[in-house]
């Protein structure tokens, strides 16, 4: 069981990552403008913390994929609980942006405009987890074929559930609280 969970987090949170990132390249202002929305930036550093963001997950994405291109069990921990942290904190900030933010202010993840809801929380906290998972089971040294095609199709499973979570939450007329 370890082994195929180990082997589902090496696929989604590799992909989230890459997702995050292409959204942020592909429509960099999205998180700036819901960033000021949040109002939990000063404003004179909302395009620095945005582009800090861009950052580190790349550098993450980056120290992920050098790991499982040489095969470094112990960069691939690092990188999972790494990531495990910066989903922590992503999780945390929009719980904090629901509880004490405007309403219905953008969550400017993945540079998509879709409402900051619980959704948004939960899949962060549930992408954690998975990465944190990820960082305890660690690396399968000899996955089975079958843990590597059903791990495989798993983590592609996980990463389109985590991709549209929120915005397929969202109600004709509002979003789901």
């Amino acid at each position: 069981m370890n082994d195929l969970l180990a082997v589902v987090a090496l696929v989604t949170v590799p992909l989230v990552l890459l997702g995050s990132l292409a959204g942020h390249v592909a429509r960099p202002g999205v998180l700036v403008t819901a960033l000021r929305a949040h109002r939990t930036v000063p404003g004179a550093m909302v395009v620095a913390v945005a582009r800090l963001v861009g950052v580190i997950e790349a550098l993450l994405l980056g120290e992920m994929i050098v790991a499982l291109v040489w095969w470094e069990p112990g960069l691939l921990r690092a990188g999972m609980a790494a990531a495990a942290a910066l989903l922590a904190v992503y999780g945390l900030y929009s719980a904090y942006v629901r509880w004490r933010g405007p309403p219905g202010v953008p969550c400017g993840c993945a540079g998509i405009e879709t409402p900051m809801t619980g959704w948004v929380t939960v899949r962060a906290a549930l992408l954690g987890l998975i990465a944190a998972a990820g960082a305890v089971s660690g690396p399968v040294q000899e996955p089975l074929p079958f843990q590597i095609f059903v791990g495989f199709l798993a983590g592609l499973a996980f990463t389109v559930i985590a991709s549209i979570l929120p915005e397929a939450m969202i109600y004709e007329g509002g979003a789901a609280k």
